[in-house]
């Protein structure tokens, strides 16, 4: 017991807000604005986030190692808390220089990278999954570990084993290399099994399946996407499908070049195939994917890594980094990744990040959290009616209340109207028994959600047209414990209810109910009940449910075709083009031939003696869109280096932006790529987008900031009829930078045969 204070006496302390208890005031309103990053008061620094909300009524994030600010130490992973997901406050490390893993076999004073955590609360214990790394020497050590706790503020203590060890993929033909095992995701299923999903660059995005406890693969991973197009798997399972959300490799890092779009597939299984909104799969060397979120041209770029929260009305977030382009290092070129915040829509049956208009700066309407009711019970019972049987207690989580008779526990006030109702509960150990939460429903008749350990069920009791009575359940998994905490979760709005259970509240439900009700007038206090067992409950809410933004923002209108600043190529480019260093293109057929050159203007690249060719031209001041047709007869050969060829906005050989077929080994993507030399050195930085073939269709819509700077958003086809429209690019204020055609980036390789793209036109809209 005297541990326990301890821990309850170290948590109070902790600076900032403090620890939310019962507030039932209703209609009190806590919804508030908030400014990205959210993470600003405290560090500038929290890449790679994930989130749980604490059996204390705190929201906790997780980050990958690093450092805080200019002249702090390495933080082994990083653990901040939130009262309302806006207020954001520092915890501590996860790991101490004393207490992190040096299972690896290497050297003790050897580089340990710990990166992209993900947190779960299984069988009664928190858990946290993280890439452990160590690049040197010898051969690379690429796993995914995991660390225990019984609060989610520590401490933690390493399993001491792997979860996923060290994989081999073939980079070509005959060549393999160490996976890049990193990135872990825990999801469980409705039967109750456990799945990892984690990978990156060198390698791509599997899922394998874990042992009961979910510490270490049980099962032969199955491959989710092409080796380098994706990592960061986030998985939600909404309405029958399993949302996959990815982001795109290429541009986390790059200082103000990054990019790291956020894209989702989905599937009606967790093992995939996962098909995105247009019945493309997000694996092969081709594939897809559906935009979530990604750069609109403010100051944010590096937009991806994702988890989601939701606020207690129900409206999701998505919780990402974000580096600011202005300011994009935390210390020498350290990237300083913000944690960032982002409604979560659901439009359509697709998700959406702000109804498709992108992360917001601020000050913007945030998380709303106005609650009738609040309680984690880290103080008394008062909140509640006087009731025989039910007392505060005290655990390793913190307060909880606990009931040992069939009597409810009583809300001080009524609720009413369209409700989001959630609170955690558990079963004495026995046999039997029931425990859950009720609203009102007509008259003196109940709408209550209980877990049911006689049935194995997750039971709904109600409301009839004819009287009290309709009963709804859905089964429990056989390897449900319904001794550790879980959390229920009830929804009502208009006639309809749903109700789930799962071990966090992170969109895994293993049980599911949905129920149409009669029309009814709904008004009166919350209980919690339970009978046939002793029972505890914890973290109880019932908010207003949110209204849920139903309409996404409507893409681009181009314009009518404006021949007096397009080409056809018939005859060669036209007058009003010019070359930038010699010519390496010719015309055929109707078609501008252009050869991919054995040069590169990416500066991180190797460098050829000269830089590639660009063929440019000026266009009209204002609002105007480039398009054009591509070809890149790749076939599925493995050309080496990095041909690509399609469109480029140029202010000069480091301020460019580019949307390019392209392929990388085995992939085919389209590169919509920038470098830019502002916020430090030289950058470069890409998202690849998809999906593609040989012959793909291009566009790049200009408009102008109010800051000046030039905005290019990019669209992709397949057939030059349906179109997707991705994020945004920029270009420094002043002049407006040239528009045309590159061809670039082709190995010098005494057996590499050269590549000619081939342009069948070049078409402007205003």
């Amino acid at each position: 017991m005297r541990r326990l204070l301890s821990i309850a006496i170290a948590l109070t302390t902790l600076a900032g807000t403090p620890s939310p208890g019962h507030d039932h005031t209703p209609g009190q309103e806590t919804m508030a604005t908030y400014t990205n990053p959210v993470s600003a008061s405290f560090t500038r620094n929290f890449a790679d986030p994930t989130i749980i909300r604490g059996h204390d009524g705190y929201w906790y994030a997780y980050a990958t190692n690093g450092r805080r600010y200019e002249g702090d130490q390495k933080q082994n992973m990083m653990i901040s808390r939130s009262a309302d997901l806006v207020n954001w406050e520092w915890v501590g490390p996860v790991f101490t220089p004393e207490t992190i893993p040096t299972y690896d076999g290497k050297p003790a004073d050897a580089n340990r990278q710990f990166w992209a955590p993900e947190i779960a609360y299984l069988d009664g214990r928190y858990v946290l999954y993280y890439s452990y790394v160590v690049q040197a020497p010898g051969t690379p050590w690429r796993t995914v570990a995991a660390a225990t706790a019984e609060h989610p503020a520590g401490p933690w203590t390493d399993t001491g084993e792997v979860v996923v060890g060290n994989e081999t993929w073939e980079v070509r033909p005959g060549v393999t290399e160490i996976r890049n095992n990193i990135d872990p995701e825990l999801v469980t299923t409705p039967d109750g099994t456990r799945y990892l999903y984690y990978g990156s660059v060198q390698g791509g995005v599997r899922v394998v399946r874990l042992s009961a406890d979910g510490l270490r693969a049980d099962g032969e991973p199955v491959q989710l996407t092409d080796a380098h197009r994706y990592e960061a798997p986030y998985v939600v399972h909404r309405d029958g499908y399993y949302y996959l959300f990815l982001s795109v490799i290429g541009g986390c890092c790059a200082g103000a070049a990054s990019g790291y779009p956020i894209m989702v597939g989905r599937s009606v299984e967790p093992t995939g195939p996962f098909l995105d909104r247009d019945g493309h799969t997000v694996d092969g060397p081709q594939g897809g994917g559906t935009p979530v979120l990604a750069p609109n041209g403010n100051e944010f770029v590096s937009t991806g890594h994702n988890a989601i929260a939701t606020d207690l009305s129900g409206q999701d977030w998505i919780v990402s980094h974000a580096t600011d382009r202005f300011d994009p290092y935390v210390a020498g070129t350290e990237n300083a990744r913000g944690l960032a915040l982002t409604r979560l829509d659901w439009i359509d049956g697709w998700p959406v990040g702000n109804a498709g208009a992108g992360m917001p700066s601020g000050p913007v309407a945030g998380p709303n959290n106005d609650a009738y009711v609040s309680d984690a019970f880290e103080v008394d019972l008062a909140g509640w009616e006087a009731a025989d049987g039910w007392q505060h207690r005290w655990g390793a989580t913190g307060g909880y209340a606990h009931t040992d008779a069939a009597a409810p526990l009583v809300s001080t006030v009524s609720v009413e109207g369209d409700l989001r109702a959630r609170g955690l509960v558990r079963l004495a150990a026995g046999d039997g028994g029931q425990a859950g939460i009720s609203l009102p429903a007509h008259g003196r008749h109940r709408l209550s959600v209980s877990i049911d350990r006689a049935s194995s069920q997750l039971v709904f009791s109600g409301l009839h047209r004819r009287g009290p009575g309709v009963v709804a359940a859905a089964a429990l998994p056989a390897n449900f414990d319904y001794e550790t905490w879980h959390e229920i979760e009830v929804t009502v709005s208009g006639r309809h209810l749903r109700a789930s259970v799962s071990e966090s509240g992170q969109y895994d439900p293993v049980a599911e109910i949905s129920v149409v009700l009669p029309d009814a007038a709904r008004s009166g206090p919350v209980t919690l009940h339970a009978d046939g067992s002793d029972a505890d409950f914890d973290d109880v809410t019932v908010a207003r449910l949110y209204t849920p933004v139903t309409e996404q923002a409507a893409d681009p209108v181009v314009g009518a075709l404006d021949p007096a600043h397009s080409d056809e190529f018939t005859d060669g480019p036209g007058a009003d083009w010019t070359w930038l260093r010699d010519p390496a293109a010719n015309v055929g057929d109707g078609q501008f031939r252009f050869d991919v050159q054995r040069s590169t203007l990416i500066d991180r690249r190797p460098q050829a003696d000269t830089l590639p060719s660009l063929l440019l031209r000026d266009l009209p001041e204002g609002t105007w869109t480039a398009e054009t047709r591509v070809t890149i007869p790749f076939g599925n050969s493995i050309p080496y280096g990095w041909p690509q060829a399609g469109l480029i906005a140029y202010a000069g050989d480091d301020e460019w932006v580019e949307l390019a077929y392209t392929t990388r080994e085995s992939r085919r993507f389209v590169a919509f790529a920038t470098e830019t030399s502002r916020g430090g050195p030289v950058a470069y930085g890409h998202a690849a987008l998809g999906p593609s073939r040989d012959t793909m269709w291009l566009r790049l819509r200009h408009t102008v900031a109010e800051n000046g700077e030039h905005l290019y958003r990019a669209a992709i086809s397949m057939d030059g009829d349906h179109w997707v429209w991705h994020g945004t690019r920029t270009l420094p204020a002043g002049p407006q930078p040239q528009v045309g055609l590159v061809a670039q980036d082709l190995a010098e390789r005494a057996d590499q045969p050269s590549i000619t793209a081939r342009f069948d036109w070049f078409r402007v809209y205003r």
